[in-house]
Formats: C-alpha cells, sequence, structure tokens
C-alpha cells in the first residue's frame, strides 16, 4: 500500500505552495492552549451538550474522541472567524468545532464543510448505519445550526469555488497522498493571513501511533514531498495530548502546518 502511494504521488506534476499566508507558530504555543484552564472548564461544560446528540466514544470513521477536544481547543485558542472543514462523514468533528465557534469565537464566525456525499441524506449518509443523528441535525439539537454551512463537491472543486479567505481549513477527506498533496496547494491559496491548516491521520514516518497497529500513510508522505518543495512550510505532529485519545494512549495523528 504504502509503495503504490509513493508511486502514486511521485507522478504528480509539481504544484506551487505559498506558505506566506500561514501562521508562525511554537509547540510550546500548541501545548498552552492544550493546558489552558479556561478553555479546559468550558470544554467540560459543552462536552455535556455535545455528548447528548454525538456519543464521547470511538465510532467508525469518525475523529476520535480526544482528537475531537484537540480540535475545540484548537479552536478556543486560534479563535477563527472563517474555517473550512474538508470531509464531514457523520459530523463528530464538525459538530465540536461548531461548538468551540459558539464559546469562544465571534458571534458570526462561521464553518463550510464539504463532503463528496451528502452526509445528511439517510440513503448516502453513514449516520443512519451508525446510529448517530444526521449531522444537520444534530447541530439543530444543539443550537449551532446558523454556523455551519454544508457543501456536497469534491473538496478541490469547493476550495475552487469559495470567494472568502479561510483562517483554519481542516483537511480531513480522501487521505491518498495524492489528494492530501493537491488539497494541500488549494488550501494555501485559499488561507487568510496568518491561518493554519490541520490535518488529521498523519502518522510521523508512515509509522503506527495506536496498539492496534493500523496507518494511513497518504498525509505523511505528500506532507514530506511538500516540505521538501516549499522547505519553509512545517508541518507539526501535535504527538501526545495532555489527555486520552483512543486505544489507552495520548498520541495523536492530528499535525498543524504553519510557517517554519
Amino acid at each position: 500500500m504504502i509503495a503504490r502511494e509513493r508511486q502514486r504521488l511521485a507522478r504528480l506534476p509539481i504544484k506551487q505552495f505559498a506558505a506566506e499566508p500561514l501562521l508562525q507558530i511554537s509547540r510550546s504555543e500548541i501545548d498552552a492552549a492544550f493546558h489552558d484552564q479556561a478553555i479546559t472548564e468550558a470544554w467540560r461544560r459543552d462536552l455535556a451538550q455535545i455528548s447528548s446528540v454525538m456519543p464521547y466514544e470511538d465510532i467508525y470513521g469518525g475523529v476520535c474522541p480526544g482528537e475531537r477536544r484537540a480540535i475545540y481547543h484548537l479552536i478556543a485558542f486560534f479563535k477563527p472567524h472563517r474555517l473550512l472543514e474538508i470531509g464531514t462523514h457523520i459530523g463528530a468533528s464538525t459538530l465540536m468545532i461548531a461548538q468551540s465557534l459558539a464559546s469562544h469565537c465571534a458571534p458570526n464566525s462561521q464553518l463550510i464543510t464539504g463532503d463528496i456525499l451528502d452526509v445528511n441524506d439517510p440513503q448516502q449518509g453513514a449516520f443512519n448505519t451508525l446510529g448517530t443523528p444526521a449531522p444537520v441535525d444534530g447541530l439543530r439539537r444543539l443550537g449551532l445550526q446558523d454556523r455551519v454551512r454544508f457543501e456536497v463537491k469534491p473538496a478541490l472543486q469547493l476550495m475552487a469555488g469559495l470567494n472568502q479567505k479561510m483562517d483554519l481549513i481542516f483537511l480531513d477527506g480522501d487521505h491518498s497522498a495524492k489528494a492530501v498533496y493537491e488539497e494541500l496547494s488549494a488550501a494555501l491559496d485559499l488561507l487568510a493571513p496568518n491561518g493554519v491548516i490541520l490535518l488529521h491521520d498523519f502518522y510521523p514516518d508512515g509509522k503506527p501511533i495506536y496498539p492496534k497497529g493500523m496507518i494511513v500513510p497518504g498525509p505523511f508522505l505528500a506532507a514530506k514531498r511538500v516540505q521538501s518543495e516549499a522547505p519553509n512550510l512545517n508541518v507539526m505532529p501535535l504527538g501526545a495530548l495532555p489527555w486520552e485519545t483512543k486505544q489507552g494512549v495520548q498520541r495523536t495523528s492530528l499535525a498543524l502546518v504553519a510557517k517554519r
């Protein structure tokens, strides 16, 4: 699988990666966000509400519980005004992002979340088979429906059609190396000054970080090539969090793309 991903990635023509809009940030600043007591207390309050809609447990295909909390902390820390999420699926991270926006960001801050399927359609969305509400219904139950706009488009088409810059972009759609390489280039073009990009399923050096040993090689392979072509771009694995992510460990597959 890894060899095939490398071959497909190597065949792609070089793209442009404009790192200028990226925020320059240190790992210690990110760690401070995860240890921030005010954010922690707000998360505990908000979790009670969110858990009434989306169980705080590992759900197949959804962002795991500890990583949802990390995303909540990052939103509270960066306070973005406009966000883009690629890969809605069951909306586990969508709900957490929307709640953090409501609790910590400007009243008109908004998330655009896109998927290649209509995630709210009972015939297409995964929520029916997994026993969770449709993402839009979960947002309504939390009073957050005005915070989120759903789009049904491939990632590159969606990003090309947006007419406003984004402060934070979360790439969690197609995890192939080819897709992540192309989406990173498009995301940088769409980024507002001092914006950040968040990657999911980033396994440093292509090695497992969870006991079950599974990896998704695409994001790491894509990021490795991007950094070789854009040396001033830094892909920062978030490593160990102050809380459990899943399978009894504290490691996360989240990585932040910032300016070196």
